[in-house]
């Protein structure tokens, strides 16, 4: 087992790299942040790990609000802070490349930890043969 869950029991890609949506420790107190209502709050957070989680960088399609339980009302909020840019078909988070990894970024490690972990594999493959 692995952290105490059965091996039979985890999902699916458990140990899949995931892409991380960070968040500053400061930003409950950041003017762009105080100024905004709980709602436009909830969207920017969820709609971040989102967009990180789809290797989007930071695009937040028009169509996706729903699915992220957002409002152009709040989408809009985000926009006037200047924590969104409007962009075509959807939103951009303000500087997301400046502070998020960036879909290249997370596919480079993923190719070099895969290369990693196959080079383990035959090593460790290769040791349990001449063993044998």
């Amino acid at each position: 087992s692995h952290l105490g869950v059965p091996r039979q029991r985890r999902a699916v890609g458990w140990d899949r790299l995931m892409a991380w949506f960070k968040v500053d420790d400061h930003l409950y107190s950041h003017p762009k942040w105080i100024n905004l209502p709980k709602g436009a709050r909830a969207l920017w957070v969820t709609a971040g790990a989102w967009s990180a989680g789809q290797l989007l960088d930071g695009f937040i399609p028009a169509a996706a609000l729903p699915l992220l339980n957002g409002t152009r009302a709040e989408a809009k909020r985000l926009v006037e802070s200047g924590l969104w840019v409007e962009a075509p078909g959807g939103w951009t988070f303000h500087d997301w490349a400046a502070y998020q990894p960036t879909k290249q970024s997370v596919m480079d490690k993923r190719a070099k930890d895969a290369e990693r972990l196959r080079v383990w594999r035959e090593k460790r493959d290769q040791e349990r043969g001449d063993s044998l």
